[in-house]
């Protein structure tokens, strides 16, 4: 399986982290710790709490669009997908993450060179989980 269900994204107390633009000038790291306005990554990242879920990828398939193995996702199970959006989806007892393409047949286009295209036979179903909507990555 190259990639995990890790559950459902929960919505909890805020937790607002100081948020900081590049560039910015500071004087010092004193400067850092004074009256600077914080952002909840929650509620960032999570637009939809109660549909949205997370997912642990175990593959390279999507390396050329930026998701490698390792990464965790955020998946919106309510937003509508369209062509060349990536998504999760689910064939033949497989989830698996990649670029949906609708024409000139439904596909599910990998993004490295290693992993083939599925073409989804007219006969076989594909089921559309959700829409990735963010990337997060340990350094």
């Amino acid at each position: 399986m190259s990639v995990q269900l890790l559950g459902r994204c929960e919505t909890g107390p805020q937790l607002n982290l100081p948020l900081f633009v590049e560039g910015q000038s500071v004087d010092d790291d004193e400067g850092l710790d004074h009256d600077i306005p914080g952002i909840d990554l929650a509620s960032l990242c999570i637009r939809n709490p109660e549909s949205s879920i997370l997912v642990s990828v175990h593959s390279m398939a999507m390396a050329e669009a930026g998701i490698i193995a390792g990464d965790t996702l955020i998946v919106d199970r309510s937003a509508r997908a369209s062509q060349g959006d990536i998504i999760l989806a689910g064939y033949n007892g497989e989830l698996m993450v990649r670029e949906l393409q609708l024409t000139p047949s439904p596909r599910l286009l990998p993004r490295h060179p290693d992993f083939d295209i599925l073409i989804v036979p007219e006969h076989e179903t594909l089921s559309l989980i959700g829409k990735v909507s963010h990337i997060i990555r340990s350094l």
